[in-house]
This record gives structure tokens, C-alpha cells and sequence, in this order.
């Protein structure tokens, strides 16, 4: 039963994976509220990681819709690199 009682536990997602999921879902460009439903995020939450992110140049907005950026997109790719050679060096 101990199993059970684990699996319904929340997974705590660190910054990484939420900004990930954010510069991922905004690709195409996509509005605040799709971000808050895909990236499992509040409103406050989601307001706060696009204006850091906003501020970092990783995501522009224009007319509600935001937009992962050219450097937005090198991220997204770098840290994709990463996670592949994280798992490849996992025994």
C-alpha cells in the first residue's frame, strides 16, 4: 500500500522544468491562460516566470499572445541537450 500512498503524492516541479514547459508551450505563441492549463501553473505564478522571463529576453507578448524568442529558443534547445546527456550517462 505504501506504493499507492506515493504515487498520489504531488511531484514538486523545480524552475527549470517550469520555465521549460512555459518557453515550450509558447513556441507558436500561445495566451496566458493556455500557459496556466499546459504548465499546470496560478495566474500569479504564470504572471511572475513571464515577466522574469520577459526580462531575460527568452519571451516577448504582443496583442495577449507571448512568444518564445529567438534566444528563448537556444535555451529551450540547450537544455534539451543537457537532459539527453543526463540520461545518457544514467546507469
Amino acid at each position: 500500500m505504501k506504493a499507492r500512498a506515493e504515487a498520489c503524492e504531488p511531484v514538486r516541479r523545480g524552475r527549470h522544468d517550469i520555465i521549460m514547459g512555459i518557453l515550450t508551450v509558447a513556441k507558436h505563441g500561445a495566451r496566458k491562460t493556455e500557459m496556466i492549463d499546459k504548465v499546470r501553473l496560478s495566474s500569479a505564478q504564470c504572471a511572475q516566470y513571464l515577466e522574469d522571463l520577459k526580462g531575460a529576453g527568452y519571451i516577448s507578448e504582443e496583442s495577449g499572445t507571448w512568444k518564445t524568442t529567438e534566444k528563448g529558443l537556444h535555451v529551450v534547445d540547450a537544455c534539451k541537450i543537457c537532459h539527453n546527456l543526463m540520461n545518457m550517462t544514467r546507469a
